[in-house]
């Protein structure tokens, strides 16, 4: 008897799983965070392009 589990006793299959789930969401979020930063580092370098661009026309024309 001793060597059958009881059924109420917790296994720490539970645990695992949330854990997983747990990881699977960090990573997740971590790379959503690298994909907005690179989305915002590209706008800003382009932002700067065109200024760049717009400002050395209005240069030209003076």
């Amino acid at each position: 008897m001793a060597d059958t589990p009881r059924p109420s006793a917790p296994s720490g299959l539970d645990d695992l799983a949330v854990r997983e789930r747990w990881l699977r969401q960090r990573r997740a979020r971590a790379f959503a965070a690298r994909r907005s930063g690179l989305i915002a580092l590209w706008v800003a370098v382009a932002a700067v392009v065109a200024w760049l661009f717009v400002a050395g026309f209005a240069g030209l024309g003076h």
